[in-house]
């Protein structure tokens, strides 16, 4: 923290750190929810695309993925703000995990076995739905529940999952079942079983009691104002970097196969992605213990920053085969730190513990703002890939730097 700089986000510790297992089923929840965004967004979209219109593949599955965030960006805010005020003995977090992935996997099912865009995107707009509901409460369960001590390891919990289902779902939705309609059904199944371990093992704390409404006087307004300027900084960091992360990935396929003309372009981008996820995983683990030690949230950001962008431009400027394994080095230690630091950052900075998922679901809607698939189909409509790198190299940079902003916490 820097000198004279006082905290403004309410340090609220749980009763006791949880467990273990805790932390594990919690993990097999987000390795469900990561089985429905991150295949679609890195391969299953922009594969049914192809197959549905191979001439406007691009278009199609730019408009599809874009779809998807839009349906995010207003639902995760406003089932936030529903998930706060929920009462139930079932818990108000966990009623939301278990009607989200209800509402996103049936119609996930059945996305594969349709053959005109209008049906896909009705299907995918309310897959949307339901991983807005899942993300929004599995995000606030960490404020609710794990103490400061342990958030990085829970951030890790959120984001080693992530890696583990792009790894097993590519290998399932490639290699396994490569048939596109099944493809999609088997993904669903997995996804719902997931978290339920979760879901109905454990407990959840009850309801806090909504505070008085009283004056805030104008020295603690400002301070609260205070706390949201860092907040917002932190998800503008977030939105940036998750963004030009996406720019780089989404249209990997394409640039394999169009750019490198390489014959089998489906297996090598699951050998790329076997790479990344590797180091992935390993940062992502390393990652969650070092800033629970460090506390140095902000510099472990630009850090992860700093690793994506020169994967980025590596593809941009040396585009080959081995260029590319070694970019999705680089790119996997870059994400795998960023996951296990930047919710551990974002919860720090909490302005208010009865307001938590829909703060934390205004940050986590704006991360999905469709600016990789404008970005992409705007620049690859007048240019080219290496352009297309270099723009996302940019975009995270400049992520990197705007988290240095934030003056609450290291």
């Amino acid at each position: 923290m820097s000198p004279g700089a006082e905290s403004t986000a309410p340090e609220v510790v749980a009763a006791a750190p949880v467990s273990r297992v805790w932390l594990f089923c919690f993990a097999l929840a987000w390795f469900g929810f990561w089985l429905l965004v991150m295949l679609p967004g890195q391969f299953m979209v922009v594969k049914l695309a192809s197959v549905i219109d191979a001439t406007n593949k691009v278009t199609v599955g730019s408009f599809l993925i874009g779809e998807m965030a839009g349906v995010i960006v207003i639902g995760v805010p406003i089932i936030g703000w529903l998930c706060d005020r929920t009462r139930s003995r079932f818990g108000r977090r966990r009623t939301w995990v278990l009607a989200g992935f209800l509402t996103a996997t049936i119609p996930f099912a059945w996305v594969g076995h349709q053959t005109s865009v209008v049906s896909v995107a009705i299907l995918l707009g309310i897959v949307a739905i339901g991983q807005s509901a899942v993300l929004v409460s599995l995000s606030a369960l960490i404020a609710d529940r794990v103490p400061v001590v342990q958030r990085g390891r829970a951030s890790a919990a959120m984001g080693v999952p992530q890696v583990i289902a792009l790894a097993a779902g590519m290998i399932i939705v490639t290699e396994l079942i490569p048939d596109v309609g099944w493809s999609w059904m088997v993904i669903a199944v997995l996804a719902l079983l997931a978290p339920l371990p979760f879901v109905f093992g454990f407990s959840e704390p009850p309801r806090p009691a909504d505070a008085p409404v009283r004056s805030l006087g104008l020295r603690r307004g400002l301070r609260r104002l205070h706390g949201y300027r860092d907040f917002g900084w932190a998800t503008l960091s977030r939105v940036l970097i998750n963004a030009g992360n996406l720019v780089g990935t989404t249209y990997l396929l394409y640039f394999l196969a169009d750019v490198l003309g390489l014959a089998d372009p489906d297996g090598a981008l699951l050998v790329l992605i076997l790479v990344y996820l590797a180091a992935c995983a390993v940062a992502s683990w390393a990652g969650g213990i070092l800033t629970d030690r460090w506390k140095a949230r902000r510099m472990l950001v630009c850090v992860s920053a700093a690793l994506q962008a020169a994967a980025a431009l590596v593809l941009a400027l040396l585009p080959s085969w081995e260029s590319s394994l070694v970019a999705a080095v680089l790119l996997g230690f870059g994400y795998g730190l960023f996951l296990s630091v930047d919710q551990a950052l974002l919860t720090d900075l909490l302005p208010d513990e009865t307001t938590r998922a829909r703060d934390l679901g205004i940050a986590n809607s704006a991360q999905h703002l469709p600016i990789a698939p404008i970005i992409g189909w705007a620049v690859l409509a007048v240019s080219g890939y290496s352009q297309l790198y270099i723009v996302a190299a940019a975009v995270i940079m400049l992520g990197g730097v705007t988290v240095l902003r934030i003056r609450s916490v290291r």
